[in-house]
């Protein structure tokens, strides 16, 4: 399984990341550190729950 990380999220986003390697987290140029009072990702619940890697 994949390590946890610092919650980050983009200004632009309704959602926020803990993976690194979360496919749409990647994506994100401009991280902002902590949830934002944002919902965690899907990839990244899919992840947490052992259902993907990535």
């Amino acid at each position: 399984m994949p390590k946890q990380i610092s919650p980050f999220h983009s200004k632009d986003s309704k959602v926020y990341h803990i993976y690194g390697v979360c496919s749409s987290g990647k994506g994100v140029k401009k991280r902002v550190k902590g949830t934002g009072g944002r919902k965690l990702c899907k990839a990244c619940k899919d992840i947490k729950a052992g259902k993907r890697t990535h």
